[in-house]
């Protein structure tokens, strides 16, 4: 997750506060794990497009992938390939899950200043 999603007011502090909650909520499952991309990363792999890797016992890896205009959903290997290379980069790029929920608490405490 990018960092500056945390920090830039869609929807006021209340839906801020609500969303960064809702974060807080989701680190407690034990297969959710939130990482933070710095907003002072280098990476550009992450902003091409937004995509969704789905792994199922019984069928091949797919992909949704996203754009302005139309989403792609694809088992296609190559292109299947291609997402995993560029979420390896993310996570590569992202503060560690510990880390990540520090500045996720942190950011929901500047906001809550800011009423």
């Amino acid at each position: 997750m990018d960092e500056w999603v945390l920090r830039r007011p869609v929807g006021g502090q209340t839906v801020m506060l609500d969303q960064l909650e809702h974060l807080l909520a989701m680190t407690e499952r034990p297969n959710i794990h939130i990482q933070i991309v710095p907003y002072d990363a280098p990476c550009t792999v992450g902003l091409l497009s937004a995509f969704t890797i789905a792994e199922l016992p019984e069928a091949a890896t797919t992909v949704s992938v996203d754009s302005a205009t139309k989403t792609e959903v694809s088992a296609d290997p190559e292109l299947v390939s291609l997402i995993w290379t560029r979420y390896d980069k993310l996570r590569s790029e992202a503060h560690r899950p510990s880390e990540s929920l520090r500045i996720i608490k942190e950011t929901r405490q500047r906001w809550t200043q800011e009423s």
